[in-house]
């Protein structure tokens, strides 16, 4: 799919999505199963590595089904997720099982078969597009203009993830606030038994780096941390890795038998973590661009699909005639709070004990049942 070129685009069509990540996917293929054309601008090539923890909470499992990609996730070899742990530097550790059930697949897998899904729903996917310009509104439409596009459209959704020019464009608010925290990653070859079946969350001194195992029993790891150490792990990850080894002995031996995979380490976009508002002017939001989940909580990818289906039913209403313009708005913001609103109050109530600073101190083996609290309140 990614090695395709695709040509110049300039088309119209009922609704553009902006990103065809895991919200634009499951939103493009709502859509299209409903018989709405759609158009997919995706700036990247699939498969493309992207920093993320991997980690598919159950309640993602439906929409998945829906998609008809259940079965493509055990063909393969997504790993199954039974058990968290956390880990302070001095080794303390709280671990539980997991409310349900969950799921690892790196996000070049994952994304692939999400947007290869909604191409077989009637969705045209078109990578390497770069959106540079977004012009018009509900009632009379919009234009979209990139380096190698031009699209109209009756609807625009917004699923470009966790940061865009465009959300300066759009005069979004959010990008306003300045933010110290970036994610890395890196994935990891070896032995990675000790890891089955398991998600471990290692804390330091300015952040705290997850672990999980997905297909072909390589090792994610992604870390949400300030400006100083994710310049480090841009700058000499081998080192990084060592120093943060020589603090943690725990984090040293889960990584003692596995070594990086040749190539750079992913650095993302300053993390604006909470909500950024479902609706930018016009454009519906969903996913990331809609608002970042704390990372922590393991539910950044089933939210985005969720919240990409669930935008797709009042968009067909909007183009069937029977919503309208302030109908679909109306629609969309209740859709995306009954799905946001409880999850994401609750991963910020938490998010001092995953800072690496003084509130982590109070995870201890005794916690266990809060732990287990922390993870069903923001999942559900």
């Amino acid at each position: 799919m990614g090695a395709r070129l695709d040509p110049p685009l300039k088309d119209d069509c009922d609704v553009a999505v902006i990103g065809g990540s895991l919200a634009g996917s499951a939103a493009a293929y709502a859509l299209a199963r409903n018989g709405a054309r759609v158009i997919v601008l995706e700036k990247a090539r699939f498969p493309r590595d992207k920093v993320c923890g991997c980690f598919l909470s159950n309640e993602a499992l439906p929409v998945l089904g829906r998609m008809g990609l259940r079965e493509e996730l055990g063909r393969n070899a997504a790993e199954t997720i039974t058990r968290f742990r956390l880990v302070r530097r001095d080794g303390i550790a709280v671990e539980s099982l997991l409310p349900k059930p969950a799921m690892s697949i790196s996000r070049s897998c994952l994304d692939s078969l999400a947007a290869a899904a909604a191409e077989r729903a009637g969705a045209r996917m078109h990578f390497g597009t770069t959106v540079l310009s977004l012009e018009g509104d509900l009632q009379e439409g919009f234009r979209i203009k990139g380096l190698n596009c031009e699209v109209g459209a009756r609807a625009v959704l917004g699923a470009w993830g966790r940061y865009s020019p465009l959300d300066g464009r759009l005069g979004r608010t959010f990008i306003r606030r300045k933010s110290f925290l970036f994610g890395f990653g890196k994935m990891l070859v070896g032995r990675s038994e000790h890891l089955a079946g398991r998600a471990v969350l290692h804390f330091f001194d300015g952040g705290y780096v997850g672990l999980s195992r997905v297909e072909g029993g390589h090792v994610n790891l992604a870390a949400l941390a300030n400006s100083h150490v994710a310049q480090s792990a841009h700058h000499d990850f081998d080192s990084l890795l060592d120093r943060l080894s020589r603090e943690s002995p725990a984090l040293a031996a889960d990584l003692e038998a596995l070594s990086p995979l040749t190539g750079p380490v992913l650095l993302s976009e300053p993390v604006h973590l909470g909500a950024h508002g479902a609706l930018a002017g016009d454009v519906l939001c969903v996913g990331d661009a809609a608002g970042v989940i704390d990372p922590y909580t393991g539910t950044g990818m089933a939210l985005a699909l969720l919240f990409g289906e669930a935008a797709a039913a009042p968009v067909a209403a909007f183009l069937a005639g029977t919503l309208d313009v302030d109908g679909l708005k109306r629609a969309h913001l209740r859709r995306h709070r009954e799905i946001a609103g409880r999850r994401f109050f609750f991963s910020r109530l938490f998010r001092p004990f995953f800072s690496g600073g003084v509130a982590s101190r109070l995870i201890h083996p005794a916690a266990a049942p809060l732990a287990r609290w922390a993870a069903r309140a923001t999942r559900e």
